[in-house]
């Protein structure tokens, strides 16, 4: 028994390091995609990238559970880890358009791809009774690999001024993402369940979450996507400044994720939780439309705010919907990460038409909105307590 508690463990830490270098990769390089898209491609057809991208994605992700049968959770793992660290590699090398948008599409969508089946692996490591701790630990390790990169893209940018310096960054960062794939993971057989897809996707409370994840995702698409060109070309800020105002909100995902993911274990489960997070999101998001101050603490302070209510948010999402499956339901556990690219296609079909009508800042107006309105779903979720 000892043996076993001691191999989980170390597989955890396995998966728990290759989600921190998978993310930091990728992160380095969120919050300048926009701007290096919109050298390609204009404002206006940023979305159209986006699109593709999440059409892509989709496709990749609808097959996991048929892969994960025949294949395991490692094989197809490691595939997509080289495919990702050779899509930021190519993006650091290749100077014509058509080839970089290529590129791009495709490791945006592996990315994500990548980012489920280590869900899938990880959710075979744990049990019902420590999953918000375990979740909740993983969140805050991948976040923290979010935090370090503003700072250090925003560096490299202002010193630089060429984005395939960060994109060779991001190569660098998920080198020992195939150490950590291509090292001792051992596979694991997926469980058998009782219950089909169908039956358990008629669970009215799974329906709630996915739509919850569904909204978490559209939020994170318009502030990584819009955000950093609102910031940049309407309030003028540096790359520099940005580093900095995105390091101070990127804060709570450290700090309080693991705090919340316990909590919901031992004292209230997650309902309440969840639903303080997505009003302090929405309330806090409305005010980014209309704030043209240029103060640094200003804005720092104001989107770390929405942030401490989307780290609420993120964490009791992932310990409900995990407290309700097993990594036998493939199926349930690739329909919540689709929501990322559909997040992403209807995101870029909304901001598209959006923008054809209305200045870029009001697109923070209508998040707030809708992040409000999820709270219909979450209060009307079974707690877990």
């Amino acid at each position: 028994m000892a043996d076993t508690v001691s191999i989980l463990r170390h597989l955890r830490r396995r998966i728990f390091a290759a989600g921190f270098f998978l993310t930091l990769g990728a992160a380095l390089s969120y919050y300048v995609n926009s701007s290096f898209l919109e050298g390609l491609v204009g404002k206006n057809r940023i979305g159209l990238v986006y699109i593709a991208s999440a059409l892509l994605a989709i496709g990749m992700i609808s097959l996991t559970s048929r892969l994960a049968r025949r294949f395991g959770l490692v094989k197809p793992s490691r595939v997509l880890a080289a495919i990702v660290a050779a899509g930021y590699l190519g993006l650091s090398l290749i100077t014509a358009a058509i080839f970089q948008l290529t590129i791009f599409i495709i490791t945006h969508a592996a990315v994500v791809s990548l980012g489920l089946w280590l869900d899938l692996y990880l959710e075979n490591l744990s049990h019902d009774r420590h999953t918000g701790r375990i979740r909740g630990g993983y969140l805050t390790l991948i976040n923290a690999a979010i935090l370090l990169a503003p700072f250090a893209s925003g560096e490299t940018l202002n010193y630089s001024g060429d984005y395939r310096f960060i994109y060779l960054l991001s190569f660098i960062a998920v080198l020992p993402l195939l150490y950590f794939l291509l090292g001792r993971l051992a596979e694991r057989p997926l469980p058998v369940n009782q219950f089909s897809f169908r039956q358990k996707i008629r669970d009215p409370n799974l329906q709630r979450i996915i739509g919850i994840d569904f909204l978490l995702n559209l939020f994170y698409f318009v502030m990584v996507v819009y955000l950093p060109l609102h910031l940049h070309e309407t309030l003028h800020f540096d790359w520099e400044q940005i580093g900095f105002i995105f390091t101070i909100m990127l804060l709570p995902f450290v700090l309080i994720q693991y705090a919340l993911g316990w909590l919901a274990d031992r004292r209230f489960g997650e309902k309440e939780i969840l639903t303080a997070g997505l009003l302090i999101a929405g309330l806090f998001t409305l005010p980014i439309a209309f704030l043209t101050s240029r103060r640094l603490a200003l804005w720092a302070l104001l989107l770390f705010l929405t942030r401490v209510g989307a780290s609420a948010w993120e964490a009791m999402k992932e310990s409900y919907l995990f407290k309700r499956v097993n990594a036998g339901d493939t199926e349930v556990i690739s329909l919540s990460r689709l929501t990322v690219p559909l997040a992403y296609l209807v995101g870029s079909i909304i901001s598209v038409i959006f923008l054809l009508f209305l200045p870029l800042e009001h697109l923070f107006t209508l998040l707030g909105l809708l992040t409000l309105a999820g709270t219909i779903l979450s209060r009307r979720l079974i707690d877990t307590k």
